[in-house]
């Protein structure tokens, strides 16, 4: 992420988890991805305790996302992280703002572009706090209420630090009410180690457009092992502001 830091930045396809459905076999809305949220929005909140070189290290992300007609939607991501083990005053946060839009939509498939602005914590020297992101996704139903999505980004700080990151997730219901992912998390900053992480969670997602996440995170790449508990909460908030009224 922007910054010389070692280990992966904030895995925020971890939250993309896949929403839109847009056919009646594919799967039920649940994270973005590719598709637009489903009407309500969309916000998800992950909360991962770990170890890194032997001590601990806590995160807390999130992804929300507004519907702004069909193709468009508004997406901030926040993430946080509390860690010692960089030298560092132990805190790293960093925020994305950013606009995305559907450039291809078909009954099992769907293509999107998301741009917007960036702010890290604590970049390089040479370089300032603010920069922007570029991201292309793509999402695929597949039989048997699977599916598929990628995601690609280059991230930029004024100055010229830069972060490529790629995104794999890979989604199962098990009925209505369950959700298997299966994701992959990499992670390659200019001015440091590429880092890979993979993470394997359920989802249960209940009729109020309510989920709770479990899952666990380490990484792949031969590097020193991270492994993580992460829990997550899922919500779609325009359903529960109708509730409210």
């Amino acid at each position: 992420m922007a910054g010389a830091e070692k280990e992966t930045g904030p895995a925020s396809a971890g939250l993309r988890l896949l929403a839109g459905a847009i056919a009646i076999c594919a799967p039920a809305p649940a994270f973005a991805g590719a598709w637009i949220a489903p009407k309500n929005g969309q916000e998800i909140w992950s909360n991962v305790a770990g170890k890194r070189d032997g001590l601990n290290y806590y995160e807390t992300s999130g992804y929300l996302e507004a519907p702004l007609g069909e193709h468009n939607a508004l997406v901030i991501s926040p993430w946080i992280e509390q860690s010692y083990t960089d030298g560092s005053d132990g805190w790293r946060i960093e925020a994305t703002a950013a606009l995305k839009h559907t450039i291809l939509r078909t009954e099992h498939t769907a293509m999107a572009v998301q741009a917007g602005a960036l702010w890290v914590s604590g970049p390089p020297q040479h370089c300032s706090e603010g920069g922007a992101e570029l991201r292309w996704l793509g999402g695929v139903n597949l039989p048997h209420r699977t599916f598929v999505n990628l995601e690609a980004a280059s991230r930029t700080l004024t100055g010229g630090c830069t972060d490529q990151r790629m995104d794999l997730t890979l989604g199962a219901h098990a009925g209505h009410h369950w959700l298997a992912l299966a994701q992959v998390y990499a992670d390659g900053p200019r001015y440091s180690d590429e880092t890979i992480k993979a993470q394997l969670s359920l989802v249960r997602l209940g009729d109020n457009g309510r989920g709770i996440q479990i899952g666990f995170r380490d990484r792949i790449d031969g590097g020193a092992p991270e492994p993580a508990l992460v829990i997550g909460f899922w919500s779609e908030p325009g359903r529960a502001q109708r509730r409210r009224d």
